[in-house]
């Protein structure tokens, strides 16, 4: 039991490095269809502060916290999308599941290759958040439940974004 914890700990950290990597750093495009069919891309946003709630089944239950406070304090100033991760699911079920989705009258894209989870390093069992500002940059990345600590430095960083300048990365010079 021991080493099958440990092996999961050393699987996990590449995930996780990969993810805090992203930081500042363009976010990876990717362009999804939702349960209504209707197209969404990372690039087709650029412009609006996004916002993307990312989860498989299992992380599904921590999304309504995520998206309630968020939709409390910026409903209209920023673009909030859902991803599911749908790798898991059984190909013969995709028409069943998109109409369980169209319950939710809320976009919710589906990415039933795991093509987000796989480019954004996220983790599974748990949401995970994450921040694009207007010029396309990766702000924050929380994976894990709504606590007052996260969902504060989100609104931080929000708040940052929506009274900066669009940040953008250091070009070779400018490090000197």
């Amino acid at each position: 039991m021991r080493r099958l914890i440990i092996f999961l700990v050393i699987l996990a950290l590449p995930v996780t490095a990969a993810a805090q990597s992203l930081i500042n750093a363009k976010a990876p495009s990717f362009s999804l269809l939702d349960q209504f069919d209707k197209p969404a891309s990372i690039r087709q946003l650029e412009g609006n502060i996004v916002v993307l709630i990312a989860s498989d089944k299992e992380g599904s239950v921590q999304n309504k916290s995520w998206k309630d406070a968020i939709l409390k304090k910026y409903k209209d100033r920023l673009v909030l999308l859902g991803v599911a991760d749908l790798r898991s699911a059984p190909f013969f079920l995709k028409g069943r599941i998109r109409k369980d989705f169209q319950k939710d009258q809320d976009s919710i894209l589906l990415d039933w290759d795991g093509i987000v989870f796989t480019s954004y390093g996220l983790t599974q069992k748990v949401s995970n958040v994450i921040l694009v500002d207007a010029k396309g940059y990766v702000r924050y990345l929380h994976a894990g439940a709504a606590d007052r600590e996260a969902v504060e430095r989100l609104f931080r960083e929000i708040d940052r974004n929506e009274t900066d300048e669009p940040k953008r990365p250091l070009t070779t010079d400018e490090h000197r």
